[in-house]
């Protein structure tokens, strides 16, 4: 899609974020794309990229003796490799990881990934109730000698799940990233956009709503829902890009992809 060193074009202060929720790597119908993934990634050349479910691997038969959500701190980092470890190693990206648990057999995350300098921010667990693992993911990048708050959300399926949860992360916003250029993205899986008016009290605008365009993202093989969102801080939206309709048979979302500039 485009060099990100190459701000002739852009403009100096262009920046391109992309989020796609990965299906664990594979396409709606479960069959294995994460190849395909990789490769249309690397066409992108996004600032940050926002993933959701990006699945890792499976533990040894050994490591798999506790009980849910015990030991997670203890596991070697190496065990917390997924498919964005292995996106970033490809593509010589930046990383930060957050994972999201079920049990040891079978995990997935959120990951933030950049070709800017990328600090940790720290992974909060954010999840509602113990149906469904959710976390948010905190990154700061420095791009053009500014840093940006980035965060990664992969919210609940219910409604009042949802709402517990976006008030989490606008209370986390207000208290520890009040000022400066910020972007949220993810899966809100939130079709009622119950996240526009609530983040919009923050200051926040979400990138579709305000260009006008419907943002729609799933089922990626025929798009009726604005389920994944991009809010941004400190920066005005460009442009919401229609995903190539390749992606459409990859995951059972399509990436959401916005051109935002630095204000």
């Amino acid at each position: 899609m485009r060099n990100p060193d190459d701000n002739t074009i852009f403009g100096r202060d262009a920046f391109l974020a992309v989020s796609w929720n990965l299906h664990k790597g594979r396409t709606p119908l479960g069959l294995q794309a994460f190849e395909a993934m990789r490769d249309w990634i690397r066409t992108v050349g996004a600032d940050a990229y926002f993933f959701q479910e990006a699945m890792a691997r499976r533990l040894p038969v050994a490591s798999q003796t506790s009980r849910f959500g015990e030991a997670v701190a203890a596991l070697p980092p190496e065990l917390w490799d997924c498919q964005a470890t292995e996106i970033a190693t490809s593509l010589r990206l930046q990383l930060a990881l957050g994972q999201n648990v079920f049990k040891p057999s079978w995990r997935h995350g959120n990951a933030i990934l950049s070709p800017h300098p990328l600090d940790l921010g720290g992974r909060w667990d954010i999840s509602a109730h113990r149906f469904e693992r959710r976390g948010l993911l905190v990154a700061r990048v420095n791009f053009n000698g500014v840093d940006v708050h980035l965060l990664c959300a992969h919210l609940a399926l219910t409604r009042a799940a949802r709402l517990r949860q976006m008030t989490w992360i606008a209370h986390w916003i207000e208290r520890d990233a009040p000022t400066g250029p910020l972007v949220l993205a993810g899966d809100f899986n939130d079709w009622k956009n119950d996240s526009v008016p609530l983040f919009g009290a923050l200051g926040m605008t979400e990138v579709a709503t305000a260009l006008g365009r419907p943002g729609r993202t799933f089922p990626a093989f025929s798009p009726t829902l604005a389920l994944d969102k991009m809010f941004v801080r400190g920066f005005a939206p460009v442009d919401w890009i229609e995903p190539d309709r390749r992606t459409a048979w990859l995951s059972d979302h399509l990436p959401y992809i916005a051109r935002l500039e630095l204000v």
